[in-house]
């Protein structure tokens, strides 16, 4: 059995899937004869390949404007579970998974099978029939290497987005405000398939992806919008070279500080070096006119309080498998030189990208040294809301975090004025196996000695709550 899922190109979560059970040769492309039908500018008619072979499966390009992994461009590569293509440099991604457990990790979020080939209907449409690309989904993470990259055969009877569209609700979830934006520094010009789309409310070109309108230039980036603004710095949504990101970078105010350029600067440089799959990266630091900016990668997907608050708490084997994902990340960010502490942690930021997907642990960002965080204080250790943090404040944030993935409540409702004074009670949540209580019941413990040791030590005594399969 192999399955092909159309992900969103910005959220990475799945819109359509199809399942095969017989087939040997699966054909993606535009043309109606293939198995899987996209209607995207960039899709050519008979675009790719799945093969079987005697090893097992391997995708064959056909198209015109290239298929590509990692971001490379293949010819014929063997397939592995859960990988992911995408057609054109600019087009519509597809993850090709290849066990039925991975069918069901996608139903999970998308319902029945959204399949040509299967007897149900699929969810979102009257009858099966061909994928015509939702104008919301805005292929912006790759450009096409000129305004002619779009070839002859891509253009043929491909169906024009309305430009009555809604502007796409895929932007990242915070709230847009005015803000001043330094001035800009750098030319850009639309490309022709743009200006059909410049009287609509989109923000970047379906066609080619660039960003159809500029707040202004910074270095070799272009500003679509304000995201987001606090005391300390502003964040806005950016592009380069068919990329989008956040660039985030201090408010005017403090650029008469120098001590806080630096201090801002000093920290985005330390987190430029961190590489772990579960943390976003930083793309970038750089200074425009003395003004320091960090490039960041966007997170999309589902927040573990959004998964809960729609699905209902996790099993206690669910949850503490995702606080072992929690753990491994804060294992390496403790074990940096020198050391660094979230100081965040809380359901909102770990975000799942996908049903059953590993998580993606968001809010480290730079600047915390020049403005303390204002931490959640149902999460947040006592000794952090006095500005003491430390990693034992992080293991504490830890206990808040897995009550409220097995029981769906705020940690607010478990805290009490009781016979140890004012503190986290885990003996009063409802629902706790003993050795849970007792995880929880250590890391909330008021005096940081006696929590755990380290996060390693956590994670070895979690792992013991875990059934192992027979």
């Amino acid at each position: 059995m192999i399955t092909l899922t159309l992900l969103h190109p910005m959220q990475s979560i799945p819109v359509q899937s199809w399942t095969f059970e017989q087939e040997s040769t699966i054909r993606i492309g535009r043309s109606t004869d293939n198995h899987v039908i996209l209607y995207s500018a960039v899709v050519s008619r008979h675009h790719v390949e799945i093969r079987k072979v005697e090893s097992g499966w391997e995708i064959v390009n056909l198209g015109a404007n290239g298929t590509y992994l990692d971001g490379r461009r293949i010819t014929q590569v063997p397939v592995d579970d859960g990988v992911i293509i995408r057609l054109a440099r600019s087009g519509p991604n597809v993850q090709i998974h290849l066990t039925p457990q991975s069918v069901e990790a996608s139903r999970s979020l998308i319902g029945e099978k959204t399949v040509g080939q299967s007897a149900k209907q699929p969810v979102s449409s009257a009858s099966i029939g061909p994928t015509d690309i939702p104008s919301e989904m805005e292929f912006v993470t790759a450009p096409p290497e000129s305004d002619e990259y779009v070839t002859t055969e891509a253009q043929e009877d491909v169906p024009q987005a309305s430009q009555s569209s809604k502007a796409s609700s895929l932007e990242p979830a915070v709230e847009s405000r005015d803000a001043e934006t330094p001035p800009a520094t750098s030319h850009f010009t639309l490309s022709a398939c743009c200006h059909q789309y410049i009287n609509s409310d989109h923000l970047f070109c379906l066609t080619c992806g660039k960003p159809l309108k500029s707040l202004g230039g910074i270095g070799d980036y272009q500003l679509v919008k304000v995201l987001e603004e606090d005391e300390l710095s502003t964040v806005q949504l950016a592009w380069k070279n068919g990329q989008t990101v956040l660039l985030k970078t201090l408010l005017p105010k403090w650029m008469q500080h120098s001590e806080a350029i630096e201090l801002f600067e000093q920290e985005a440089r330390l987190f430029l070096k961190i590489n772990h799959p579960a943390l976003p990266k930083v793309l970038d630091v750089f200074s425009v006119a003395g003004q320091p900016y960090i490039a960041m990668e966007p997170v999309y997907g589902r927040s573990l309080q959004q998964v809960v608050a729609t699905e209902g708490p996790l099993t206690q084997e669910a949850a503490i498998a995702r606080i072992l994902e929690v753990c491994n990340a804060l294992d390496y960010l403790h074990t940096q030189t020198p050391p660094i502490l979230h100081q965040r942690l809380k359901p909102e930021y770990l975000i799942q990208r996908l049903a059953n997907a590993p998580l993606m642990i968001t809010g480290l960002t730079p600047g915390r040294v020049i403005a303390p965080l204002e931490a959640s204080a149902e999460y947040a250790a006592p000794e952090q809301l006095q500005g003491q943090a430390s990693f034992a404040s992080d293991l504490y944030a830890i206990g808040p975090t897995l009550v409220f993935l097995l029981t769906g409540k705020s940690p607010a409702a478990f805290y009490a004025q009781r016979e140890q004074g004012f503190r986290f009670y885990a003996e009063y949540v409802p629902g706790l196996s003993h050795e849970v209580t007792a995880v929880i019941r250590k890391l909330t413990n008021l005096q940081p000695t006696e929590r755990f040791a380290s996060i390693k030590e956590l994670a070895s005594v979690l792992q013991q709550l875990i059934p192992v399969e027979a």
